[in-house]
């Protein structure tokens, strides 16, 4: 699982003719779609987690570094997130993550990571050029 979506998160990261914003909600929706469609549609998904947590806690933790560090390296390319990319990407992961977990549906969740990602990086240009 672990494998399977660090590849979608790369996946979304490198498509060529996407703008970087795009990407970057792509490669956020791309780490909670499969978990969504897996464990959230389960009546066990609490027990899922846990058993998950418990049983490959330090895999996930290395993924979400290795995600973590994906998403930097993108930002870092735009010379306004550049400065602040480290504190970007763990703002935009791990509030992602948050909004993904309470969607009811996928659709849903991709909308509002979508809009959440757009408005984080909208807020961060702005910023910027205030600076």
């Amino acid at each position: 699982m672990a494998r399977l979506l660090r590849g979608a998160v790369e996946q979304a990261l490198m498509k060529p003719d996407a703008p970087l914003d795009a990407r970057v909600a792509d490669a956020v929706i791309a780490k909670h779609r499969p978990i969504f469609a897996l464990v959230r549609g389960s009546p066990h998904a609490a027990e899922l987690f846990s058993y998950t947590h418990s049983m490959a806690g330090g895999i996930f933790k290395d993924l979400d570094a290795v995600i973590l560090d994906m998403l930097r390296a993108a930002m870092a390319e735009d010379p306004e997130l550049s400065p602040s990319a480290k504190q970007l990407a763990r703002a935009l992961y791990f509030g992602s993550a948050d909004l993904a977990n309470r969607s009811a549906s996928a659709a849903e969740m991709e909308a509002e990571l979508s809009a959440f990602a757009a408005t984080h990086l909208a807020g961060a240009r702005a910023l910027a050029k205030l600076h």
